[in-house]
């Protein structure tokens, strides 16, 4: 399931901000920053609102952190536990 979730994440960067990747470019532990994907406010939100609807799951605004979405593996990890909850 977990590698399900990985590809609809790389999905999710792809549609909303890294436009110009395919899946096999973004690696599951490179850093995000380092492809491009910003960790302004607005970047954020749109990443977040976009995995919530993905997943219909609800993430709690006190969790998001650099460190939960610094890696596809990171997100996915999260994610993985709150739809098997």
């Amino acid at each position: 399931m977990n590698e399900e979730i990985k590809n609809s994440v790389k999905q999710v960067l792809i549609r909303k901000l890294l436009h110009d990747f395919t899946p096999e470019d973004i690696n599951d532990d490179a850093p995000l920053i380092e492809l491009g994907v910003g960790v302004d406010s607005v970047a954020t939100l749109e990443l977040i609102v976009a995995l919530e609807e993905e997943f219909k799951i609800s993430i709690d605004e006190s969790e998001v952190n650099q460190e939960l979405l610094a890696t596809v593996n990171n997100i996915s990890d999260y994610i993985s536990k709150l739809v098997t909850a």
